[in-house]
């Protein structure tokens, strides 16, 4: 899926890039994304457009934190290490690691190279978030099933996507689209931080603002096949030892048409893929030690 031209660099061996020095993406705007936009209200959900996920400053823990500030914390995640039945990740419905677990990411199995990954949807979960009921007690938006959604590595020409499809939208206008997460080192990924490469989500099934093209020609939150970019996430660069991630939706992943449900799926995909990346660039350094 998608044109392996617009995968901007290869990822044989997931390692992450060294480190650089940034700027916080919490207090810079991306480029191409409207005032309007990113000054929407998300009153449906708890979601901030953007979130980093920092690790505790001492010690070792299994848990980290998503917030769009480190003493502002949203969001817990527990790691483990896909040796034991539990997933690799677990995302809290709140800032601690005893809040309840709405949504997991893990390999297809435990012994499998991760190509295939499962994101589960816990019941109740898109409810906890927005505090409110659906509209429509049969939408997926408060589903009271466990929800899984599949989503595959693919390599093409050494360049890697991870294509899954969901149903996206609000209430009743409910429909499945498309989507596939892209490497890249553009303006969307160097809008969280100059210096570094990273991933951006693309819709596949909706144009963007402009018909595509060269980098230094086509419309922001465009991709050279004229596709929309609807989040983009990167490892953080700077000198931080605890700011590990970065993650933001944009356009219309950022306004919230795409739904609650579009809005977890897009950070647990994201996570997924930012996790088998940032234990194996550990590995690599203490191989290296």
């Amino acid at each position: 899926m998608g044109n392996p031209a617009e995968a901007d660099f290869a990822t044989d061996s997931g390692i992450a890039p060294p480190p650089y020095s940034t700027v916080d993406p919490g207090r810079q705007a991306v480029p191409g994304a409207s005032t309007s936009s990113r000054s929407r209200s998300r009153a449906n959900n708890r979601f901030p457009q953007s979130l980093n996920a920092y690790l505790p400053k001492a010690g070792f823990s299994k848990t980290f934190y998503l917030g769009e500030h480190a003493d502002q914390p949203v969001f817990a995640v527990t790691m483990h290490s896909g040796l034991t039945s539990k997933p690799l990740l677990e995302l809290h419905s709140g800032p601690k690691g005893s809040d309840p677990i709405i949504a997991t990411a893990n390999n297809e199995k435990r012994w499998s190279s991760g190509r295939t990954t499962v994101i589960q949807i816990l019941p109740g979960a898109i409810s906890s978030l927005s505090g409110a009921d659906s509209a429509s007690g049969s939408s997926p938006e408060s589903s009271q099933e466990t929800q899984k959604i599949i989503m595959k590595q693919t390599n093409i020409l050494k360049n890697v996507t991870y294509p899954f499809s969901i149903e996206v939208g609000l209430g009743k206008d409910l429909h499945v689209e498309n989507f596939e997460w892209r490497g890249s080192r553009g303006g969307e990924v160097q809008g969280l931080d100059k210096y570094t490469r990273g991933y951006k989500l693309v819709r596949l099934g909706r144009e963007g603002a402009g018909e595509g093209g060269e980098r230094s020609t086509r419309a922001a939150n465009t991709t050279s096949d004229g596709k929309e970019v609807v989040a983009v996430f990167a490892h953080n660069t700077s000198w931080s030892m605890n700011k590990v991630f970065k993650f933001q939706f944009l356009e219309s992943g950022a306004t919230g048409v795409l739904g609650d449900r579009f809005a977890l799926i897009a950070l647990m995909t994201a996570l997924k893929i930012w996790y088998i990346e940032y234990i194996a660039q550990q590995a690599s350094a203490g191989a290296g030690a």
